[in-house]
């Protein structure tokens, strides 16, 4: 990891968990006092079997790395990251 991914971590360290695991209240928006779940958010079931079977923490990683090409992250740290 270089520098710039380090920093983006410590930044964004709620949405990083939020669009790895899909947490239902635990985005930037979407506090876990929020009385709206996020539309992304998965179950506590869904999020232990992701966990277990480790493939679909596998593939939100690699979602988060499209959605911040698609505008999420602002295009500099995208770049910065590497994210191409």
């Amino acid at each position: 990891m270089n520098k710039t991914t380090i920093r983006y971590a410590i930044k964004y360290w709620r949405l990083i968990i939020h669009l790895v695991f899909k947490t239902k209240h635990f985005g930037v928006n979407n506090l876990w006092w929020s009385k709206q779940p996020s539309s992304v958010g998965w179950h506590w079931y869904q999020q232990l079997w992701g966990l277990v079977t480790v493939m679909p923490i596998v593939r939100n990683i690699q979602s988060l790395k499209v959605r911040s090409r698609l505008g999420w992250i602002p295009k500099a740290d995208s770049d910065a990251l590497g994210f191409k």
